[in-house]
């Protein structure tokens, strides 16, 4: 530690104003001293004071390195470092005085020592304050809980422990904090105590009696850590009497991100149906791997690849390369994106790029001119009905696709491919799925005949992506009904997408080459309960409010999905959501997979949807387009 250094320019202000604050502690000491002292001129005879007192306190906070400290963003150790220099500078003083004999009383050294520290910290404290309301009011419409039309909002949160004491701080941040009346919890010694200045009401099953009270307008969930059963018991419960309610809630994924500037809120949505653990993801180990990377995602405005976009912000990536084909998708990412990397502290630069990755020679451009570390391709039709009727474009985009960037990837020198793969490519009974698996083959070959890093990353349904049955089921409830399953039995895993796209990223950071990454979906769920489960959360009874129709099986569908085949080896990585799988390449034929990625000039105009279906069977061995289930 340097005990002498020069204080910066913008930082000789507090030196000056501590000069001030000390003088005038030790004025308020003598004035209060004085009426104890049988003397009229005693603060006249202690002026020399004045200048030795403040001396000694000014001498320690410049050793401590107070001077240095920039208080708009201090931290609690700078001011338990303020008041140590303090306690000193009190210690001299008081020597001082002791060693002089004077007719000054220990007491003025004493309450010069309570008038200083509270004045010097509080008046850094306030500046910090000050400095931080500035900083997140130029971020109000950034901040996604936080808007204008919420000003005369009543709020009640939910949960009086640690994440409703992060919520109310940030809308005392933002001046939102009055709209809070205050909080319920189930612990019956918080019931009627203030907490962070707000009352606890009464436990969570009297909640609706607290909304009807004070006619709240929203609700906050703040229970991060109770079970998703519960969360969804208390939002079914509210909204039954209280259908047009707005419910957000502070969902458990937030302990990923221990650096995130604010808690995220959302609206309550299936993810609360859905009674899964959230993944621990290692952090250090992403960072690591990706810093000063260049990082390119096709498909970037789809579910998964605007996702991964996001995430990757976070990871001090050098250079993201944002890459599709509808203009629509990539200018609504670039928005995205714009307020993800407000909160962001070294921001990469981001390249939108409108490509389809059917395009070879536009596609080649970009990698020629950005040359990435790194490639996520995750540009894929992944709807499977319409790929049944539309082979030719989800061969041309699932497989013709894939061939191109893997083939620019491996002429390019790219360090790590990653396929976004999907349940449906195991044992395949449609288009979709058979190109997926399609796909997947020739990533691994790539890995075994050119010596390209790859890896394949599977996974099932992910909750709210684009065509999936959730926004339908929404969508129908709205209209009054019916919500439309196509069979009773018909199971589907279920992962939220910030946690897939995590576990995705994750993944990558353990990829030696060739491997196949499923995640762990949990178990499979019933749509038919998830539905019923949707429309309790509407604050509705299903059948008698809103009817459920069974509509059959649609073509290429499956009653189930599975993640892997029993001819691969299950492994553990150090995620204990990620498994590694080794498959024995025996599945599929080798020849004609080669065919297809030598025949730069392939023309899947030539082929029928027939013929293009025993192409498929040919190269897949267990591609069975007969089996509907």
């Amino acid at each position: 530690m340097d005990l002498f250094y020069p204080i910066k320019k913008q930082r000789v202000k507090y030196l000056l104003i501590d000069l001030m604050l000390l003088a005038l502690s030790v004025l308020f000491a003598l004035v209060i001293t004085s009426l104890t002292v049988d003397n009229e001129r005693f603060i006249l005879n202690s002026c020399h004071v004045f200048g030795i007192i403040p001396l000694t306190y000014i001498i320690p906070l410049y050793i401590f390195q107070v001077y240095r400290i920039n208080w708009e963003f201090s931290i609690i150790n700078d001011f338990y470092l303020l008041f140590t220099a303090q306690f000193i500078g009190y210690v001299l003083s008081s020597c001082i005085g002791i060693l002089r004999p004077t007719q000054h009383p220990h007491i003025l050294y004493l309450l010069t020592f309570f008038f200083s520290t509270f004045m010097l910290i509080y008046y850094r404290a306030l500046i910090r304050e000050l400095a931080h309301r500035k900083k997140l009011r130029s971020r109000l419409t950034d901040i996604p809980y936080v808007s204008k039309s919420r000003k005369d909002k009543k709020i009640i949160i939910i949960g009086a422990g640690e994440a409703g004491r992060i919520i109310l701080a940030e809308l005392n941040k933002t001046g939102l904090g009055r709209n809070v009346q205050g909080f319920v919890d189930d612990d019956k010694l918080k019931i009627g105590t203030l907490f962070n200045g707000k009352k606890v009401f009464s436990s969570v099953n009297e909640a609706n009696d607290i909304i009807r009270r004070f006619d709240i307008d929203e609700v906050i969930i703040a229970m991060p850590s109770v079970r998703i059963t519960r969360v969804n018991s208390i939002a079914a419960m509210i909204k039954s009497h209280y259908p047009n309610l707005q419910i957000k809630i502070l969902p458990n994924i937030m302990k990923t991100f221990e650096t995130t500037l604010t808690p995220e809120l959302r609206d309550i949505d299936i993810s609360e149906l859905i009674e899964r653990d959230e993944a621990d993801i290692d952090i250090s180990l992403i960072e690591s791997y990706f810093y000063e990377k260049t990082v390119l995602v096709t498909g970037a405005g789809g579910s998964i690849g605007s996702e991964i976009c996001r995430q990757l912000l976070r990871f001090n990536i050098k250079k993201l390369i944002a890459l599709g084909r509808g203009e629509h998708s990539i200018y609504t990412l670039m928005n995205t994106l714009r307020d993800v990397a407000a909160f962001v502290d070294r921001k990469p630069e981001i390249v939108y790029r409108i490509v389809d990755v059917k395009d070879y020679n536009l596609l080649a451009q970009v990698f020629k001119e950005y040359k990435p570390d790194i490639v996520f391709h995750a540009a894929a039709h992944k709807h499977v009905p319409l790929m049944e009727y539309n082979e030719i474009e989800a061969f041309q985009n699932n497989v013709l696709g894939t061939r191109n960037t893997i083939d620019l990837s491996t002429d390019n020198a790219v360090g790590d491919f990653v396929l976004i793969s999907t349940d449906k490519a195991v044992r395949p009974v449609n288009v979709m799925g058979a190109t997926k698996r399609l796909a997947e083959l020739i990533t691994a070959y790539y890995h075994r005949e050119r010596g390209l890093k790859t890896s394949i990353v599977r996974f099932g349904n992910v909750i709210g992506s684009r065509g999936s049955v959730i926004p339908l089921f929404k969508e129908q409830i709205e209209k009054g009904g019916p919500v439309t399953v196509t069979h009773p039995d018909i199971k589907r895993y279920f992962m939220s997408i910030p946690e897939a796209s995590l576990l995705v990223i994750n993944a990558v950071a353990f990829a030696e080459g060739g491997e196949i990454f499923a995640l762990d979906m949990g178990e499979q769920y019933k749509i038919i309960d998830i539905a019923r489960n949707l429309i309790k959360l509407y604050g509705l009874i299903p059948e008698r409010d809103i009817p459920i129709a069974i509509t059959g099986l649609r073509a290429g569908e499956k009653l189930y999905e599975e993640l892997f085949y029993d001819a691969e080896k299950l492994q553990k990585t150090d995620n204990e959501k990620i498994f590694v799988l080794k498959n024995d390449g025996t599945d599929y034929h080798k020849e004609a997979l080669e065919a297809i990625i030598s025949d730069k000039d392939f023309n899947i105009i030539n082929y029928n949807p027939a013929s293009l279906r025993k192409l498929l069977k040919e190269i897949i061995a267990d591609y069975d387009f007969n089996n509907q289930g």
